[in-house]
């Protein structure tokens, strides 16, 4: 009676822990996906769902983790881009300030070229020349020389914007390649882990057993292999140990010389 009583108890305990979730691996996916902020994702959702009941895992283990889990988003560099961004709107703006600058100032000679030609009808008439000394009409700032200082420091900062937008734009890329590797290579072993608890829980089915079968043989051919290697070797051994014959001959030739 005590082995009847004993046996059903046994048997429940190995389905009990048959069926007992993998906390390690669903705590591990919960922290994955909530860091790379696809914890919405339907995928992770239903998987996680049916890891803790411990439920529908051979259907998951016909599906490929590595295939369905979800791509990341990542962030990396964003606010470089945001900067280089801006500054390269400012940069096409500035180019246009240049030739406004000089048709502005070329107006405002105009201008003052005509006041100046009404006032002094009888000097020597040069546009040029009074768009460079303004003779008291035209305002300092507007003068030829001091537009011209004034376009030249707006294209090297064009020059030095352009650089600069470069030199962050490449930096967001090399940024954006290194996260999104490190990014696959973590989607990558989180898959691995998946599939590998998955895999002892796939349906049987003509496959599977096959699969097993081949396996088993190739690992019972390697044994083989390592065995017959092992045998060699100490029959080497074996060999090199002297005949009864060879220590009683030697036992003798020692006599012989005491």
């Amino acid at each position: 009676m005590a082995t009847q009583r004993s046996t059903p108890k046994r048997t429940r305990t190995r389905k009990k822990i048959a069926q007992e979730p993998n906390h390690e691996l669903i705590d591990e996916l919960k922290e994955w996906s909530k860091r790379t902020k696809v914890q919405d994702d339907p995928y992770i959702i239903s998987l996680i769902s049916d890891l803790e009941s411990v439920s529908d895992l051979d259907t998951w283990a016909a599906l490929s983790p590595v295939d369905l889990l979800p791509m990341m988003s990542h962030h990396a560099g964003d606010k470089r881009l945001r900067i280089s961004n801006i500054l390269t709107i400012a940069r096409n703006i500035l180019v246009f300030v240049p030739v406004a600058l000089t048709w502005f100032a070329v107006g405002k000679a105009t201008a003052g070229f005509e006041k100046y030609t009404n006032e002094n009808a009888d000097a020597v008439s040069n546009f040029l020349q009074f768009w460079q000394n303004g003779y008291g009409i035209l305002d300092k700032k507007w003068t030829i020389g001091h537009v011209a200082v004034l376009d030249a420091q707006i294209i090297s900062g064009v020059i030095a914007l352009t650089m600069i937008t470069a030199f962050l734009n490449q930096k967001h890329m090399q940024d954006q390649k290194v996260a999104l590797a490190k990014l696959d290579n973590e989607r990558l072993a989180m898959g691995i882990k998946i599939h590998k608890y998955l895999h002892a829980n796939r349906a049987v089915t003509t496959e599977t057993i096959n699969a097993f079968v081949s396996n088993s043989v190739k690992n019972l051919q390697v044994t083989s292999k390592a065995m017959a290697q092992a045998s060699k070797e100490l029959r080497k051994d074996i060999n090199q140990i002297p005949s009864n014959k060879q220590v009683v001959a030697e036992v003798k030739r020692l006599m012989r010389g005491l």
